[in-house]
């Protein structure tokens, strides 16, 4: 029983410091602009938050990997370093599209994540 208990609060850690990862994530790429004049104007602010997320990313990507599906995880991955090489190629369109992508796949790793009756039904 004593185990069971344990293992329970390790899965329950697990998943909240997941969550927050995710949610820290998702308010990074909330944040980059959402149009092609904005990506523009902010190009550097943008490059150095795009780094600053694709490093979080790499650094989280293998707690990520233990508690996420594998087609989630992997949109998200791509979407990442989709949204990464749009800064190198100064594509602000791509990024614009990227961070779209970006943020509906963390969303959804965010939702599939969790332990609710709605990831079990």
């Amino acid at each position: 029983a004593m185990l069971l208990v344990l293992c329970i609060a390790f899965c329950a850690g697990c998943s909240s410091a997941t969550r927050e990862k995710l949610d820290v994530l998702i308010t990074l790429t909330e944040e980059l602009p959402q149009s092609l004049a904005e990506h523009r104007a902010n190009a550097e602010i943008c490059r150095k938050q795009i780094e600053r997320i694709t490093g979080m990313w790499a650094d989280a990507m293998p707690q990520f990997s233990y508690l996420c599906g594998y087609t989630a995880l992997s949109r998200a991955d791509e979407a990442v370093w989709n949204l990464y090489a749009s800064v190198g190629a100064e594509d602000a369109a791509a990024a614009v599209t990227a961070r779209c992508q970006l943020l509906d796949a963390l969303r959804r790793m965010r939702e599939l994540e969790g332990i609710s009756l709605q990831s079990v039904f």
